[in-house]
């Protein structure tokens, strides 16, 4: 999680190169360092179950995002298992969170009084449903995590985000800056803060 400490992380990882040959840098991130020799690999969401798939419980066990989500749930109880009574609501969650791993993670901490199909059923109230009770960490609940998030961001990438929220399912480039320029967003500055906004992986380009 080098977002917040970009400078300081890019430091680090260029004095290590400078001086330790042959020695490698992972670094986690929402956005690149920005130092030489960097490469980026950006980790897509986990694998979710096909719309209309099998729900046979040993295929979807072979999923990433179910695989994840059972693999905390088994931390708060041991021995729940994945079958034909459960497998459609576990199925939901993983769908309706996108695969993304820290909600899957805050939606399986539930398990511990829920069953499946009332996280599943609750999901609509996502930012107050995911959350770990009791904790004060950024990733204790989805809406920390969302706020942290955004608040990393200049006032002018805000602004963007803010108005590329009108689109559903995507937009064009062009789209995007005949709708959103304007204010402290110039038009001549939306494909510059874009760009930032893809770099910090708030914008995904298809």
């Amino acid at each position: 999680n080098c977002e917040h400490l970009l400078q300081e992380c890019a430091r680090v990882a260029t004095t290590l190169r400078a001086h330790c040959p042959g020695v490698t840098v992972l670094a986690t991130s929402r956005e690149p360092l920005h130092v030489d020799g960097e490469v980026v690999l950006r980790v897509p969401s986990l694998g979710l179950p096909e719309p209309g798939a099998e729900t046979d419980p040993e295929t979807l066990a072979g999923l990433a995002s179910v695989r994840l989500f059972l693999d905390r749930v088994h931390d708060l109880s041991p021995d729940f298992t994945l079958d034909r009574s459960n497998a459609a609501a576990v199925v939901e969650i993983c769908r309706r969170l996108d695969g993304m791993p820290l909600a899957l993670e805050l939606a399986a901490a539930r398990t511990a009084y829920l069953e499946p199909v009332e996280i599943a059923e609750r999901l609509g109230d996502a930012l107050s449903v995911l959350g770990r009770p009791g904790t004060a960490t950024r990733h204790a609940t989805l809406r920390a995590a969302l706020e942290w998030s955004h608040d990393l961001l200049t006032a002018e990438e805000q602004c963007l985000l803010h108005r590329l929220a009108v689109f559903e399912g995507g937009c064009t480039l062009s789209a995007a800056e005949q709708v959103c320029a304007g204010g402290p967003v110039p038009a001549d500055k939306v494909l510059d803060v874009l760009g930032r906004l893809v770099d910090k992986s708030l914008v995904q380009v298809d």
